[in-house]
């Protein structure tokens, strides 16, 4: 399967392996903050969203922990273990609930970014290109978590992991690259940005069809991953990914 340079720079001959690992890894966040919002029995969705927010970060862990080169941190000021991979920090957010958002548009996170965010960006983000966020000028907290993270050397690459979905269409898509922190918002400049092929199953969990097409004003919504337990399932078949630049966003 044809590599982009970008990736083949990053994670060497082991892309297929990694990229796989991550969608089999978000497939099952996903499955068990369905698995949680179907026992909650609420039309609610803090379920979801709540089980998604702590499964990301774990099932991420659970995918790579065999591996050597691997990592788990958990930075002081943090809920979540982080995974770094032969000195790359993978960091998965949720940037869209359906497909109105651009991904080249994405925001990391709601609101604020938090100060751990902040640092991840200060410390190992990319060379920024257009005038870099100082950290005391949105979140006092972040220099002590800064600090915090002083044990990982300073050659650390972030990765985003940018994905959509929602809890009736599944998952939509999932792309992985570099980017800068732009500003309070969260808004991002990617450097580079490309799409994680989806092991594809069945398009809509059973019994959803109806609350899908409503929830995506009638566009057919993405496959959804299979579900898998333990560690990743390596080997399954995946779509050729699509990868672009910050240059195909003038034309989106």
């Amino acid at each position: 399967m044809r590599m982009s340079q970008w990736a083949q720079e990053t994670f060497g001959q082991r892309v297929p392996l990694i990229r796989q690992g991550v969608a089999e890894a978000l497939a099952v966040a996903l499955e068990n903050a369905l698995d949680a919002q179907k026992v909650a029995q609420t039309d609610h969705l803090h379920p979801f969203g709540f089980t998604l927010m702590s499964r990301k970060f774990e099932a991420l862990a659970e995918a790579f922990e065999d591996l050597g080169d691997v990592r788990i941190i958990k930075p002081g000021g943090s809920q979540h273990e982080l995974v770094v991979l032969d000195g790359k920090l993978l960091f998965p957010f949720r940037y869209a609930k359906d497909r109105s958002v651009n991904v080249m548009s994405a925001r990391i996170g709601d609101g604020r970014p938090s100060a751990l965010v902040q640092a991840l960006f200060d410390r190992f983000g990319p060379e920024p290109r257009m005038r870099q966020l100082a950290l005391h000028e949105v979140a006092p907290h972040a220099v002590p978590v800064a600090e915090a993270l002083g044990e990982l050397p300073d050659d650390t690459r972030l990765v985003l992991i940018a994905y959509a979905c929602n809890a009736h269409s599944g998952l939509l898509d999932a792309w992985w690259g570099e980017a800068e922190l732009l500003d309070r918002t969260g808004s991002l400049r990617w450097h580079h940005c490309e799409e994680i092929p989806l092991v594809q199953e069945s398009a809509v969990p059973a019994g959803r069809e109806g609350e899908a097409a409503a929830f995506d004003q009638g566009v057919p919504p993405a496959p959804q991953l299979n579900p898998r337990t333990g560690a990743a399932r390596l080997g399954a078949p995946v779509a050729e990914p699509l990868p672009f630049g910050p240059e195909a966003a003038s034309g989106a």
